[in-house]
């Protein structure tokens, strides 16, 4: 399952996030959908273990409102697929 995972994640696009977001009702800058790229990128595994970690990292980079959805949807979807992940 990482190995897909990864893949998804190296394919991964500033679009494919500014998409994810707008579908979901959040508002983001380039700037921080650029920091969230690089940040997933960079640090997917780890933040799969550290969720506080990469949580306080991300709510010091993006808007206050933003971060809140943020936060919601990657707890929900770290959930759903736990099974997986581990």
């Amino acid at each position: 399952m990482k190995g897909l995972i990864k893949n998804y994640i190296d394919k991964l696009t500033i679009q494919n996030l500014s998409d994810f977001a707008y579908k979901n009702g959040i508002n983001l800058t380039n700037n921080e959908l650029q920091y969230l790229l690089d940040l997933t990128k960079n640090n997917w595994e780890d933040m799969l273990v550290n969720e506080d970690k990469y949580l306080n990292l991300v709510q010091q980079n993006i808007n206050s409102e933003a971060f809140v959805k943020v936060k919601e949807l990657f707890l929900y979807y770290k959930n759903k697929y736990k099974g997986y992940l581990f």
